[in-house]
């Protein structure tokens, strides 16, 4: 065989090696893009002819549960984006059980666009349809964090992380996104008893993933290491 013929060879991948996540990556951050942009599109201008003798800011002072709703759910998928690409940061190889966790984590972060509109358009409703529109917009994020925390697993169980990743920050990370579903589970189930207690805690979990959950994750890292070395 020819150097050219072997070279040819080894650039084509035999059907036993493992895939990249490097195509489930590229393919979910193109979902992630579309979503947050699809967000924006909920945002009305007033039209001239309805503003029915107020003033347009007055108008535009009317629509605030529909700005506040979009900050919130951009920020939400902004924070699930960024615990994705930390995610693969460490995920070396891909298999099918990967995928189609990573399809349904998609599938409940895609309906954002759908439950940020309904939680806008009825958070100046009576009770009972606010309750309904909070309970479905943190059932759709708690099945994400569901779907997110088994691919973490999974990908611990199967052996799919780099071998050099610090094995202490990756349980670090299990634990850290292991509460992501039960704090939107309860998030869901405090919509009950007031759709704003509900909001309160998308807020403080946006706080917490965004700005000092890292934190939190560095301090469990150096806790665990430190323990084992005493054992």
């Amino acid at each position: 065989m020819t150097d050219a013929a072997e070279a040819i060879a080894r650039a084509i991948p035999r059907p036993e090696e493992e895939p990249s996540p490097a195509r489930i990556e590229a393919f979910s951050d193109g979902v992630f893009a579309i979503i947050i942009t699809l967000l924006v599109l909920d945002l009305r201008v007033p039209r001239e002819d309805a503003l029915g003798g107020q003033s347009l800011d007055a108008a535009l002072m009317r629509q605030w549960p529909l700005y506040a709703a979009y900050v919130l759910s951009f920020l939400q998928v902004g924070v699930v984006w960024s615990n994705h690409h930390t995610m693969f940061h460490y995920i070396r190889r891909s298999d099918h059980v990967l995928l189609v966790l990573n399809l349904l984590l998609l599938l409940c972060v895609a309906v954002l666009p759908f439950t940020t509109a309904m939680l806008a358009e009825y958070a100046r409703a009576g009770h009972a349809e606010r309750q309904l529109a909070a309970m479905v917009y943190s059932g759709a994020l708690c099945a994400a964090g569901l779907f997110f925390s088994a691919m973490w697993q999974h990908a611990l169980r199967a052996g799919l992380v780099s071998p050099r990743a610090d094995q202490h920050r990756m349980q670090a990370l299990r634990f850290h996104w292991m509460l992501v579903p039960l704090l939107y589970g309860f998030a869901f189930v405090i919509a009950w008893v007031d759709a704003r207690f509900s909001i309160a805690i998308y807020i403080v979990l946006l706080l917490y993933y965004a700005l000092p959950g890292p934190s939190v994750v560095r301090w469990q890292t150096r806790r665990g290491a430190r323990l084992a070395a005493l054992r």
